[in-house]
């Protein structure tokens, strides 16, 4: 795996729920080149204010989408907002393994001492373990890697794990049956446990 795999693409934002539904149940109709530009940039389906920004957006969505089936992408599309907010959150982190070992291992650590919240060194101390996996990871820019900070805690904040950003209080979140079962069909017990921090 290179470091740009291990990053997917956490850069590209939060986990934008709302979007991703609409990206989800805009996949499911298999849309040809052509249909996928009318309906991000000529019917501007995600709302955003300028072409560039539903292009990226959209193209966000798409890669963390990339490996999971119809079935995933009808219940992230058509389900409530907790089961879109868990799936959107999972195929998130089956794209960006970074985050799902952040979960794994700081997140749950954190729960398992009682902790009551995260601090901005939780994701200091563990971007600098992962530099040592993926040297190149040290080599991006200061601002790329405030981003990628800035992006991953926001993450974990929209899936309901942190109160909010600044000050990262821990919350219980209870997996879904049905996200279970799907990551299980999907053979990604992986993202079961992290999602279970």
């Amino acid at each position: 795996m290179t470091y740009k795999d291990y990053l997917g693409d956490l850069i590209g934002g939060g986990l934008m729920i709302r979007e991703s539904q609409l990206i989800a149940a805009l996949l499911l109709t298999k849309p040809d080149q052509a249909a996928w530009d009318n309906a991000i940039t000529n019917q501007n389906i995600l709302q955003k204010r300028s072409d560039a920004s539903a292009k990226r957006n959209a193209a966000t969505i798409k890669k963390r989408l990339a490996t999971v089936n119809d079935v995933f992408l009808e219940k992230l599309a058509y389900g409530n907002t907790e089961l879109s907010t868990q799936l959107i959150f999972a195929a998130t982190l089956i794209n960006s393994t970074i985050l799902a070992d952040f979960m794994r291992s700081v997140v749950l650590d954190a729960r398992r001492l009682f902790r009551s919240q995260l601090d901005a060194s939780d994701w200091e101390h563990f971007w600098q373990q992962r530099c040592r996996l993926f040297p190149e990871l040290a080599t991006l820019t200061e601002s790329s890697t405030y981003k990628i900070a800035q992006v991953a805690i926001k993450c974990v904040a929209d899936a309901g794990y942190i109160n909010d950003t600044r000050q990262k209080h821990l919350q219980n979140v209870y997996l879904q049956p049905e996200v279970r079962q799907l990551l299980a069909q999907l053979g990604r017990e992986d993202i079961i446990n992290a999602m279970e921090a």
